[in-house]
């Protein structure tokens, strides 16, 4: 992702955290969408994992919408 849309970098241990956030359209949705990417590096192995949340409220900030899947997916499993 380039860096203009990088909100915030965290490093704990060997896991580097880094959060983008972004609006994009996407074929199927006639609106844009808020896009928030989570990627995480293991700075030992150079492994990567991300994870993709997006809303269609173009003005949520990254932090809520990634507090808010949170508490989505607490539910979801309870």
């Amino acid at each position: 992702m380039p860096t203009q849309y990088l909100k915030d970098t965290t490093v704990e241990g060997h896991i580097r955290t880094c959060v983008y956030q972004t609006q994009l359209l996407h074929q199927e949705f006639q609106q844009p969408l808020n896009v928030v990417i989570i990627a995480k590096t293991n700075l030992r192995t150079q492994a990567r994992a991300h994870v993709v949340l997006f809303c269609s409220d173009l003005e949520l900030a990254y932090t809520l919408l990634v507090d808010y899947y949170g508490l989505r997916f607490q539910i979801e499993v309870v």
